[in-house]
């Protein structure tokens, strides 16, 4: 008999229900008295019964949940610019939180660096102010070439860099695509493939 996936998972879930409420009120042994006579035969019968059809229904479990798995191991999936099996998607569904966190810390980086270079840059700049002034403030027809120069000197001697050796930016920007590609597609690309995907029971 075949079945989709999306079957299969439906199934699970009521097999799951009927196995927790199985064992309700089931007795396989009880103690017999002068007052209260057990029939062991009848017992026998209603144990080995209720036994088997528990068993059974574990049976039907552990079948369907063996080739879903077993089906999710093998069957490929692409969701946005990230390939693998259906297993391999379940599991980077979970663990895609370690990417989000890596996002997160790259953006505080990046914020707090361009603050400081900012702030830095400023800094620089009020010191050059300050310098021009004390320097050629008496001497109102100062020459233009010798102000030029005195910037220069001192904007090389004070440069202020960002230093970004990973181009930090560029990859904030991919790994938020790639993060927002799987997280919007997954559940719809899943649900399509376990529409599709027909396991043998």
């Amino acid at each position: 008999m075949a079945m989709s996936i999306t079957q299969g998972l439906a199934e699970l879930k009521l097999l799951d229900k009927r196995l927790s409420k199985r064992l309700d009120g089931v007795a396989w042994t009880a103690v017999s008295t002068k007052t209260k006579k057990i029939d062991a035969e009848e017992l026998n019968k209603t144990a080995s019964s209720e036994y088997q059809s528990y068993m059974d229904l574990v049976s039907r479990r552990d079948t369907i949940k063996r080739a879903i798995v077993l089906s999710n191991a093998v069957t490929l999936v692409s969701i946005g610019k990230w390939a693998g099996t259906v297993a391999e998607a379940i599991e980077h569904k979970s663990s895609i939180v370690y990417k989000k966190k890596l996002l997160e810390k790259m953006k505080q980086n990046s914020l707090s660096t361009q603050e400081e270079f900012q702030a830095a840059n400023e800094e620089m700049t009020m010191r050059l102010d300050r310098l021009l002034s004390s320097e050629l403030g008496k001497d109102i027809k100062t020459n233009p070439e010798t102000i030029a120069s005195l910037t220069a000197s001192f904007q090389e001697t004070n440069k202020v860099v960002l230093v970004d050796p990973l181009g930090l930016k560029k990859m904030i920007v991919e790994l938020e695509e790639e993060i927002d590609a799987f997280e919007t597609n997954v559940d719809w690309v899943l649900s399509e493939t376990n529409g599709k995907t027909l396991i043998k029971i």
